[in-house]
């Protein structure tokens, strides 16, 4: 291919991972986290000219010599990721990215999810997609309420605290059918089958709600790329991705479900929570969708009931701390059996999540 070397890797070592992120930085680009896999297009004086990589099912970290911009190296390098992608069995990709670059994956057969203003794009391929999503959701609102108030929370329960159940309920008082959409992302201490019957379980006294998973359609702090804003500060990435996901939450779920009114607690100490909260009262009034919120369930003692302060009692074994935080439903699965493994990973890893 025009005298140029194109070049699969995986895994990525440790020398070839700092050639990337040398020719990322060159482009006004991050590298983050090492990458399950990376194509790398080199001249041939063996110079980085283009690059792409994997992690997950989301594509990143794209990069092209401006001197190279209109070989198709874009394209070349897609295809070999998307590739590697189907041997791992892997059938459905995302690839976050600048809206002005947008236009590159589509013509790849990629299709446009969500975009926040000149800040970041989402874009799918493959299948299931959102099509057959959109038909998840028509079948839960045939089983709904015809009429009145359509309500939604949005909730990972890590793990489904009595501040969550405080929400939900609220929100079910306020609401003719609550849809609790449980974020899907396998990327919390407690496994999603796990967070989500616990949901289930936690809210099944309530006769006008519906649980149902998120599908790949939340986007995760965790997942979301910001390899393309070099020089923003936390908090901007932060409020980027917040955007970007109450866009998709705008552009999916509200039409499908019907939904009018979003529930969120008030967040009074997490930065990431609160500019999700700011993203939802940034877009979703011009959707049509009321933002209701509900003020955080507190102790006695003034404690405020989170899913991370149970966390970090789980890890110290106060287990009389943990009574105190979540509702039966979820007390009777951290002290069974199935619990165990998680709780011990917990343990052993430390983080946010």
């Amino acid at each position: 291919m025009l005298g140029l070397d194109v070049r699969m890797l995986t895994p990525v070592e440790r020398e070839e991972a700092e050639k990337i992120r040398a020719f990322l930085e060159l482009n006004g680009l991050v590298f983050e986290e090492v990458p399950d896999a990376s194509v790398v297009v080199e001249d041939q004086d063996g110079r980085i000219v283009g690059t792409g990589s994997l992690k997950g099912n989301v594509l990143k970290m794209f990069a092209i010599d401006p001197a190279w911009q209109e070989a198709g190296l874009s394209g070349t390098i897609a295809t070999r990721l998307v590739e590697h992608a189907r041997e791992k069995g892997m059938t459905h990709l995302f690839v976050f990215t600048r809206p002005d670059s947008a236009f590159r994956f589509k013509s790849m057969g990629f299709s446009e999810l969500a975009r926040y203003g000149d800040e970041a794009s989402v874009l799918e391929m493959g299948h299931p997609g959102i099509d057959q999503f959109r038909q998840y959701l028509a079948e839960l609102k045939a089983h709904a309420a015809e009429s009145g108030v359509a309500g939604a929370v949005v909730v990972n329960c890590n793990p489904f605290t009595l501040g969550h159940q405080y929400l939900i309920e609220e929100a079910s008082k306020r609401s003719d059918h609550l849809y609790i959409i449980v974020v899907e992302a396998d990327l919390s201490s407690f496994p999603f089958r796990h967070r989500f019957q616990l949901v289930k379980r936690g809210t099944s006294h309530l006769p006008n709600v519906t649980v149902l998973r998120s599908g790949d359609y939340a986007v995760s702090p965790a997942t979301f790329p910001s390899y393309f804003m070099k020089g923003a500060s936390a908090e901007k990435v932060a409020s980027v991705q917040a955007h970007l996901d109450v866009t998709m939450f705008a552009n999916l779920f509200v039409p499908e479900l019907g939904i009018k009114r979003r529930f969120v607690g008030t967040e009074p100490y997490c930065p990431v929570t609160g500019s999700y909260n700011s993203a939802m009262k940034d877009i979703l009034p011009s959707k049509g969708v009321e933002v209701v919120e509900i003020e955080r369930l507190r102790l006695k003692d003034g404690t405020v009931v989170s899913a991370s302060t149970v966390r970090d009692c789980l890890k110290k074994d106060d287990w009389e701390c943990v009574r105190r935080l979540v509702p039966e439903v979820t007390w009777e699965y951290l002290r069974s059996e199935e619990a165990k493994p998680v709780l011990e990973n917990l343990k052993r890893h430390a983080g946010r999540h």
